[in-house]
C-alpha cells in the first residue's frame, strides 16, 4: 500500500519548451498538470539550484604588463584597471577541459579590445566575442594574462588569489553560474474535469554555454541525487511486478524462419501453406 503515496499522484506527462528570441540563451519551460502546491515547491527548488549549483566557467584573475594593482592606470588605455576588471567579469565562456587554464590578450591601438581578442585554446570557447574590454589610443599597446577556471556559484576575489601569487596578479570575483536569470509563475490548470491542479511556468536566461532546457534537466538531476538519501526503503515488490506487467514480453523465436524452428513436419507445412515462412 505504501506505493500509493507517490504512485497515485498526478505527474506532468511532458515539458513544453518555448524558445525565446535567442533559443540558445532564452526559453520558457512549462510543466503541467501538477498536484496542488507542487508548482510552488518545484519552482522554488529548481530556481535555487539553477542559480547556485550548475557548473560554469569564468575569468578568475588577470595580470597586466606594468600594472602592480587594480587602482593603477595603463598608459594609452582609456579605462582604468578597475573598469577593465569589471569588463572582464562580463566575458562569457564555455570550458570543456578542467581548469585552471591561462589565456592572453595582446593588442595595439588605436582600437577597441574585445573578448574576441582573447587567445584561443583547445576546449575553451569565448561566447560573447563582441564584449568590450577596453579602448586603446594611438600608439598604445596592452598585454594581459588571464586565468580561467570552472566552478559553481559565486567565488569572491580573495579566494581566487593563490598564496604564491606573483606581484601584479589581480584576483577577480568569479560568477560561475551559466544561468543569468530565472523566474517562475504558478497558475491553476485542469486535467479532465478536475480544475484543482498547478501549471508551472519557468522563464530562463543563460549565458549561452548551456541551453535553458539542459539547465533545467541538470537542476532536476541534482535535486534527484540529493533527495535520494531520504528514501529509506526498497521499491515494494507488488509495485515492481505491476510495472513489469505493463510491458509485453518479447520472444526472440518470433524473428526466426520456420525452417529454423524445431517444429513437426505437419506444423511446418501448415505455416508454409499460409505463407508464413
Amino acid at each position: 500500500m505504501i506505493h500509493k503515496n507517490w504512485a497515485e499522484l498526478i505527474k506532468p506527462q511532458q515539458l513544453d519548451v518555448k524558445p525565446g528570441n535567442d533559443p540558445a540563451r532564452q526559453a520558457t519551460v512549462i510543466a503541467e498538470p501538477l498536484e496542488r502546491g507542487f508548482g510552488l515547491t518545484m519552482g522554488n527548488a529548481l530556481r535555487r539550484v539553477l542559480m547556485s549549483s550548475l557548473q560554469g566557467a569564468a575569468i578568475t584573475s588577470v595580470q597586466i604588463d606594468n600594472v602592480l594593482h587594480e587602482f593603477s592606470s595603463v598608459s594609452g588605455v582609456r579605462e582604468d584597471v578597475t573598469d577593465i576588471v569589471l569588463n572582464l567579469k562580463g566575458v562569457s565562456l564555455r570550458m570543456e577541459v578542467e581548469g585552471p587554464k591561462r589565456l592572453s590578450i595582446s593588442a595595439k591601438g588605436p582600437g577597441v579590445v574585445t573578448a574576441g581578442d582573447i587567445s584561443e585554446s583547445a576546449g575553451i570557447e569565448i561566447l560573447n566575442r563582441d564584449h568590450v574590454i577596453c579602448h586603446l589610443d594611438d600608439n598604445a599597446d596592452v598585454y594581459m594574462e588571464l586565468t580561467v577556471n570552472t566552478g559553481k556559484g559565486y567565488v569572491a576575489a580573495d579566494k581566487n588569489k593563490p598564496e604564491d601569487a606573483p606581484i601584479g596578479l589581480i584576483p577577480i570575483d568569479a560568477i560561475y553560474s551559466p544561468v543569468k536569470k530565472v523566474s517562475y509563475d504558478v497558475q491553476p490548470t485542469r486535467e479532465g474535469q478536475v480544475l484543482d491542479y498547478d501549471k508551472l511556468t519557468m522563464k530562463i536566461d543563460t549565458d549561452g554555454s548551456i541551453t535553458p532546457e539542459d539547465a533545467v534537466a541538470f537542476a532536476a538531476r541534482i535535486l534527484q541525487d540529493q533527495l535520494g538519501i531520504f528514501v529509506n526503503f526498497d521499491e515494494p515488490e507488488s509495485a515492481s511486478r505491476q510495472d513489469d506487467d505493463d510491458g509485453l514480453e518479447f520472444n526472440p523465436l518470433l524473428l526466426k524462419k520456420v525452417d529454423e524452428l524445431e517444429l513437426s513436419v505437419r506444423s511446418a507445412n501448415c505455416l508454409k501453406n499460409d505463407n508464413i515462412v
